[in-house]
């Protein structure tokens, strides 16, 4: 499943390492759905083409003014977080 495709990635002394982006195919039901994903894992490219499994600590879903989702996941810190692509797809782990 497809959550977002990445925009940035922010780290903060108090929220450690968050991913931002947007899923502009998300409709109401599926951003709902996202908090289901806290104490899963999600799966994101790194830039020498492997994949990158990070532990998700908290999702925060707003709107932007022409109401798409933009979507926060705040992730557990890891050396899983360097070398990570921005605009590549964050999917959920299976």
């Amino acid at each position: 499943m497809e959550i977002m495709k990445l925009d940035d990635i922010i780290k903060t002394p108090n929220k450690g390492i968050i991913l931002i982006g947007t899923n502009f195919g998300l409709d109401k039901q599926d951003h709902t759905n996202l908090k289901g994903l806290i104490g899963s894992k999600i799966q994101v490219d790194k830039i020498d083409g492997t994949k990158s499994e990070l532990d998700v600590l908290d999702i925060s879903i707003s709107f932007s003014i022409t109401n798409h989702p933009l979507i926060g996941i705040s992730v557990k810190d890891s050396e899983n977080i360097e070398d990570i692509k921005k605009g590549t797809q964050v999917v959920r782990f299976l």
